[in-house]
């Protein structure tokens, strides 16, 4: 009996190997390649849209969030269109980017693939960063790894839905409790990574019910079908893999000790406040300790997809932002 059910088993961790593998393979070769795509110091081809010129004064780079890409951000490239250099991309593994395995999926790494796209395409005036979500975390990491840019290169930050603790702890979270979350976390992840080429062929969120749970997690009630269905289409376009890799990764990041590098410049916090993926009291949190130039939003009955659900609101504090950050860029437009 236990042989009829270890041959199954292992035929299936077997078929998910391969499918692992081949996915793996396509991945790595997933991107347009074209002008102006950004390869990183370690091989990887992101793919990333610009609009405007290089010698714009101004340009806003947009760093988009877990299982979504740059089109996230359509809202606000149309308001701000015409006004500033425009800049958004796919983070490695997400949209028309590639991959390089789940080693290399760590915040680190997507900090040090922003720092890469703003050297290649952050144009020859300042830069303003927009983050949300994990994007928000990229630029956090960034903070860490070239503190020097904020207050030179870098202008301004906007840090939406996001947060400077692990996913699974709290902002006050230390020694132990920390650990024992952290480990928690990571198995949950692990599982996940080794179930993903099976999960892929069942896509979760393609189901009614998984439609639903996805609905709830990323938004309040009632969202505007549009932006629930690109949500939807998103989560269902970004492998399996790829999600239990990053979400280990969320498990392990902590950059609560690089806020301080935001201190130089002007920065703006913005959450909705019925967010159930990533509290408002993590937004509380890093205005509170970023200080200074720090503006805290809170749009009321938004919930963690703010950018696409409330654009106005979301339009209208970028635009302070950048009149902030450099005087004279991304106001009003004449009437």
């Amino acid at each position: 009996m236990r042989r009829r059910i270890a041959w199954p088993t292992a035929a299936a961790l077997a078929a998910g190997l391969v499918l692992r593998l081949a996915r793996a393979r396509r991945l790595a070769e997933r991107t347009t390649g074209a002008p102006p795509s950004v390869r990183t110091d370690d091989g990887v081809l992101l793919h990333v849209e610009t609009e405007g010129p290089p010698d714009a004064p101004l340009t806003v780079v947009f760093s988009h969030g877990f299982a979504a890409r740059g089109a996230m951000f359509d809202p606000q490239w149309a308001d701000l269109r015409g006004e500033c250099r425009l800049v958004r991309y796919d983070q490695r593994g997400h949209g028309d980017s590639g991959w390089s395995g789940a080693r290399a999926a760590t915040m680190e790494r997507l900090g040090r693939d922003l720092g890469q796209i703003v050297d290649a395409q952050g144009g020859q005036g300042r830069v303003v960063l927009v983050g949300h979500s994990m994007g928000g975390m990229a630029v956090l990491a960034l903070a860490g790894l070239r503190p020097e840019l904020f207050g030179n290169r870098i202008a301004g930050v906007a840090l939406l839905s996001t947060r400077a603790a692990p996913l699974t702890a709290g902002e006050s979270s230390a020694g132990a409790a920390l650990r024992i979350r952290t480990t928690l976390g990571i198995v949950g992840a692990s599982a996940l990574w080794v179930t993903a080429p099976l999960l892929q062929a069942v896509h979760p969120f393609r189901s009614r019910i998984g439609h639903d749970v996805l609905r709830r997690r990323l938004f309040a009630e009632d969202p505007p079908d549009q932006p629930a269905r690109a949500a939807r289409s998103m989560w269902v376009d970004t492998p399996t893999a790829v999600m239990s890799a990053y979400l280990r990764a969320l498990s392990t990041y902590d950059a609560r000790a690089a806020v301080g590098a935001l201190r130089r410049v002007p920065v703006l916090v913005l959450a909705g406040e019925e967010d159930s993926t990533i509290p408002v009291r993590s937004s509380r949190w890093l205005a509170d300790r970023i200080g200074g130039h720090t503006r805290l939003v809170l749009v009321p009955g938004a919930g963690h997809m703010v950018t696409m659900t409330h654009s106005a609101e979301v339009d209208a504090a970028l635009r302070d932002l950048l009149t902030e950050s450099v005087p004279g860029a991304g106001g009003r437009r004449a009437t």
